[in-house]
């Protein structure tokens, strides 16, 4: 009993442990949400990604079946027949009675009231044009579907990046738009008290109230810029868009960050990243060509002769009562037959239908290299703008800096009274200015880096 006991306790601890990994494994923590976990997850909940995968077990399915369909197909089979009207056939009366006249006919009737036939039946197609190539054909299009799902995954890749990026951007923007709002809120409340004791004139109050609603109105579309990112970022994650998650969602990494992953020196997120194939797209187009090239041989072959195998081993019951128990009444019956077709009239059609199939072969070839000449195009030109938008970010980053030293030598020239508070207020608006285009900077190398990968991964 004390070792039932235990055995019991043991089960119940391991069901939990079990229970906890399997939650632990299962569950995206939104709240903390790095990139490399956004990227892992969508390409394991995406349900796009999980439809392309279905849709590849189904052609593996499907090729299966094709090889099966090749195999003898034996089966049994068995029918009772109530013969109604059962049909009469004349035939010459002589060869019943020799004496008889030589036009005399009789008339006679070649089946019974019921009968019937029992028995394993064979069907093999030896040569079947039609479903010669059906394997090879399915292999392609199975290889194309997987292409399909691996360029698939390196797009969703490259989306869920640039969302994560946008969050980043977006929060940063609006962090930026409430420190201005924060400001602007306590500028207006001091430039109302030095209104009041005539301090300042009207137009600087006024000046000071239209900064401070632009700053408000800034930050709440911030703030839809936000909740529209991380809504897009939700959704290619595979989550449900929901309030709930709108609020958990927080990322973890920042614009540094973003850019020590994505810098060209360092290729952190490139080495890193989960690309499934190189030159996916161009090696789905040479898989397409392939299969053209098939449909043209199959479409040849369609006008060959076709070699079948039927066979029959069983016995058959003929009786005018029913009484299938009698086996006097049933009698032996087999077969073994080979078919040959040979299509002559299709001949005609087969030849327009191959034709067909090469031209369509050219247009693929055609595609094929219009792809290379494009992606050697777009390489170039992905390198060069990702180039520019590095140089962008370090430019602006060192103005951004100066910038705050700037605004903060104003600050210390308005407490000494130095400055007044209008040009605090236009150094304010050129520092948050030259933020928000650091911020794009910043953005821009995620972008351009982002999809130089993609480039070199199709």
């Amino acid at each position: 009993m004390k070792n039932n006991i235990i055995y019991s306790i043991l089960i119940v601890l391991l069901i939990y442990q079990a229970t906890a990994a399997g939650q632990s494994t299962g569950y995206l923590q939104l709240d903390q949400l790095t990139l490399d976990d956004a990227v892992n997850w969508s390409l394991n909940n995406s349900p796009s990604l999980i439809m392309k995968r279905l849709k590849l077990q189904k052609d593996e399915q499907e090729l299966s079946r094709i090889r099966r369909s090749k195999t003898p197909d034996i089966y049994l089979s068995g029918d009772f027949r109530r013969n109604l009207i059962i049909p009469t056939t004349p035939i010459p009366a002589s060869i019943m009675d020799p004496a008889a006249d030589p036009g005399e006919m009789l008339y006679m009737k070649f089946n019974t009231g019921w009968n019937s036939a029992a028995g394993i039946n064979l069907s093999l197609d030896i040569f079947n044009p039609a479903a010669s190539r059906q394997t090879s054909e399915q292999k392609m299009q199975n290889r194309i579907s997987n292409y399909d799902l691996q360029i698939s995954e390196n797009d969703l890749q490259a989306e869920v990046a640039k969302a994560y990026a946008a969050c980043v951007i977006s929060q940063d923007q609006l962090e930026s738009f409430r420190d201005d709002t924060v400001f602007y809120s306590k500028s207006l409340a001091d430039a109302e008290l030095l209104y009041k004791k005539n301090q300042i004139s009207l137009t600087d109050r006024n000046n000071i109230v239209i900064a401070c609603n632009t700053s408000l109105m800034q930050y709440h579309n911030a703030e839809n810029v936000l909740s529209e990112a991380k809504a897009n970022l939700l959704y290619l994650l595979g989550e449900e868009v929901s309030p709930g998650n709108l609020a958990s969602l927080h990322l973890s990494e920042n614009i540094p960050a973003l850019y020590r992953k994505m810098s060209p020196e360092t290729n952190e997120f490139i080495n890193s990243s989960h690309v499934t194939g190189k030159g996916s797209d161009l090696s789905r187009q040479s898989e397409i060509i392939a299969l053209a090239q098939s449909r043209v041989k199959s479409s040849q072959l369609k006008s060959a002769p076709s070699l079948s195998l039927k066979g029959f081993y069983g016995s058959n019951y003929y009786s005018n009562d029913f009484n299938p128990g009698n086996i006097d009444y049933w009698h032996g019956n087999s077969y073994l037959a080979a078919s040959l077709k040979i299509p002559l009239a299709q001949a005609f059609t087969l030849k327009k239908e191959t034709s067909q199939f090469r031209l369509q072969e050219n247009i693929e070839r055609e595609n094929l290299r219009d792809m290379q000449n494009r992606k050697s195009k777009d390489l170039i030109e992905a390198a060069d703008k990702l180039a520019v938008s590095v140089k962008e970010y370090e430019i602006t980053g060192k103005n951004y800096e100066l910038s705050v030293q700037n605004l903060d030598a104003s600050r210390a020239q308005l407490y000494k009274e130095y400055l007044q508070e209008k040009d605090l207020l236009e150094e304010q608006v050129r520092c948050r200015n030259t933020y928000q285009k650091f911020l794009e900077a910043a953005y821009n190398v995620f972008i351009n880096t982002i999809e130089l990968q993609k480039l070199e991964s199709e």
